[in-house]
């Protein structure tokens, strides 16, 4: 074991000598621009690197949601916001809620990011994480959603296995107050966002939102059993104590008091109510400087959740868990030449869970590094690696290395190279059917992407990516009746991405993509659920040219061999979203989706869905 664990350490020292090495030996060769090149039609990204860059330049794939997209579909929830991006799954749980996948990953594979930072969750078990925490954030703050596809644990450590979603909120801009209402099949909300604008060197931005989930009959398509009102606020604060440095604030609250019903065929369809109550709060404050060549942040996060819950299967059973994390981190990003930028930094951890079975908590610690380095007028190469130790397994190296070759200011070739992991929870490693001895499971996957530019009114893309997971840990149930958490599980994914957009004139604009995927669970050599091998999508928009008041989105989606239960199903949806706006201060929109009312139980698929919704900014 001794030896293993100097290896181990030996591997990590070479690692790190090798990116700092290449960059020490490449940083006068090449010639960086003095600022990231900015490509006309293109955007900036901080997820692929914690850096900005264009998203032209970054070597993985990585999504922007924008919040024009979001209203553009009608948008009610941060699970709407989501429903057309590529190649990500939000499947509804039977009567549980919805889990996250991407490029038919499980449902614990992906990080859900609230402005770079985590956030409270019940940790892991046979429920996700995931199944809730997208439904907990507010979608009207929204400024973007960053989606980025692929193992990523050299940025982000423990949990991004497959990918990272990072939640991205307004900041002040100028005084104003927005009101609106938003309703439809499954819920009604009302929401409020006030903002400060710039006093001095003050600003604030604070949103709240009032949800409540209709009552909807969880056995009609195994649609999800809760319903009742949340309240989720927010509150960010900025200081600019000069040009130079600056100290955020942002405080988050959520309040869930809802219900759920339990069927029971021997009963009747509803026997009785079990009650569901969330109370969750984060809070964070990070510094950020700068100098001539030099971008640095301190931050530090705490947050906590708190659940009661009485079950439905017993109408006295109460159980009451608390789960909180400390979170603090420290990064620089250092400019050693116009061709050179090194990024590097560190974490401590700490996450707790207490409650009448286990009052348990873990530590852990990370280092990372990674440099952007850009190698004549073409290349641009970046390489990172990152070391997480663990007080209950040990330590943990992810290593990512990426290059986007541009042949011309319009066309570029990109590759990556991803590694990620996810450490057993404290759920999995002290709560029931725990296991003490269970090790990370780990992931590694890469991609090819080429990026071509036609002018600026067509553009397209097209990836394959190969994905593995090993030592995924399931329950073993051939230890019945003691069941147990193993690492038993492997499975892999493999699949193509092609992405067509076009400028029709106008006004029009039309989008297609299609994704193939062959997911499949290696041990039992079957495909994994909730994944289609053939998806598509046509999406065509229309903004009036004129005055721009006017949206029309309209999009078809298509399943082909989509397995769900075992079985593999085909189905086509028809949506669309009506906008108008008058200037900026109205708004207000109509939608239907699934307009054909099409039915599949297994999938989730319930009938015709509507929405509608209005705001007023003053």
């Amino acid at each position: 074991m001794m030896k293993i664990k100097n290896k181990q350490f030996f591997n990590r020292k070479i690692l790190m000598t090798l990116v700092v090495g290449t960059n020490v030996i490449l940083g006068g060769t090449a010639v960086y621009a003095e600022e990231p090149q900015k490509f006309t039609l293109d955007e900036y990204v901080v997820t692929a690197t914690r850096t900005e860059l264009s998203r032209k330049e970054v070597p993985q794939s990585v999504e922007v949601i924008t919040k024009e997209d979001i209203q553009n579909i009608g948008a009610t929830n941060v699970i709407d916001a989501l429903r057309t991006a590529t190649n990500i799954e939000i499947p509804e749980a039977a009567g549980v809620g919805h889990t996250l996948g991407i490029r038919g990953s499980g449902k614990n594979d992906v990080l859900v990011l609230l402005n770079g930072r985590r956030i409270p969750g019940e940790g892991y078990g046979q429920v996700s994480t995931n199944t809730y925490v997208l439904s907990r954030l507010n979608v009207n703050n929204i400024e973007r959603i960053e989606v980025l596809r692929g193992p990523s644990g050299a940025l982000y450590g423990s949990e991004a296995s497959a990918g990272v979603i990072n939640i991205i909120t307004k900041k002040s801009e100028k005084k104003s107050m927005t009101v609106g209402v938003a309703t439809n099949s499954r819920e009604m909300s009302n929401y409020y966002h006030f903002d400060s604008g710039k006093d001095g060197k003050l600003s604030a931005a604070f949103d709240a939102n009032f949800t409540k989930v209709r009552y909807f009959k969880w056995d009609d398509a195994n649609m999800s059993k809760y319903f009742g009102p949340t309240q989720n606020y927010s509150l960010d604060v900025d200081y600019e104590m000069d040009q130079n440095n600056s100290l955020n604030l942002y405080l988050n609250y959520e309040d869930t008091n809802q219900q759920f019903k339990k069927f029971t065929s021997a009963s009747g369809p509803f026997s009785y109510l079990g009650i569901y109550n969330v109370d969750r709060k984060s809070a964070s404050l990070t510094y950020n400087g700068q100098n001539d060549n030099s971008n640095y942040m301190l931050s530090a996060t705490y947050g906590e959740l708190k659940k009661d819950v009485t079950s439905a299967m017993s109408a006295n059973s109460v159980g009451s868990s608390k789960f909180n994390f400390w979170n603090i981190e420290a990064r620089d990003t250092i400019k050693l030449d116009n061709n050179n930028r090194l990024t590097f930094g560190g974490e401590f951890r700490t996450d707790g869970r207490k409650d009448s079975s286990i009052d348990e908590s873990s530590d852990q610690y990370s280092l990372f590094i990674h440099d952007e380095l850009k190698l004549g007028e073409k290349l641009l190469l970046i390489p990172a690696v990152r070391y997480d130790h663990h007080d209950s397994f040990g330590s943990e190296t992810s290593t990512n290395i990426g290059a986007t070759y541009s042949f011309t200011e319009g066309s570029r070739l990109k590759a990556n190279y991803g590694e990620g992991y996810r450490a057993p929870s404290i759920s999995e490693l002290y709560g029931t059917y725990s296991n003490p001895n269970l090790r990370p499971e780990k992931s590694k996957g890469y991609e090819l992407s080429y990026e071509q530019e036609f002018g600026d009114d067509t553009a397209i893309k097209l990836t394959y990516f190969k994905n593995k997971k090993t030592d995924a840990i399931a329950m073993d149930y051939s230890l019945a009746p003691n069941y147990q958490y193993m690492n038993i599980e492997k499975s892999s994914s493999e699949g193509v991405e092609f992405e067509i957009k076009h400028d029709l004139g106008n006004g029009f604009t039309v989008i297609g993509n299609y994704d193939y995927l062959d997911a499949m669970n290696d041990k039992t050599n079957t495909r994994l659920n909730y994944s289609a091998r053939n998806t598509y999508t046509a999406k065509l928009m229309w903004t009036e040219p004129v005055k721009q008041e006017w949206n029309i989105t309209a999009w078809n989606k298509w399943y082909s061999d989509y397995r769900a239960d075992s079985e593999d199903h085909s189905i086509n949806t028809f949506n669309f979203v009506v906008n108008k706006r008058w200037g900026d201060k109205y708004r207000a929109y109509a939608g239907i989706d699934n307009l054909f009312d099409k039915k599949i139980t297994s999938m989730r698929y319930s009938g015709r869905l509507w929405r509608v919704g209005a705001e007023m900014t003053f």
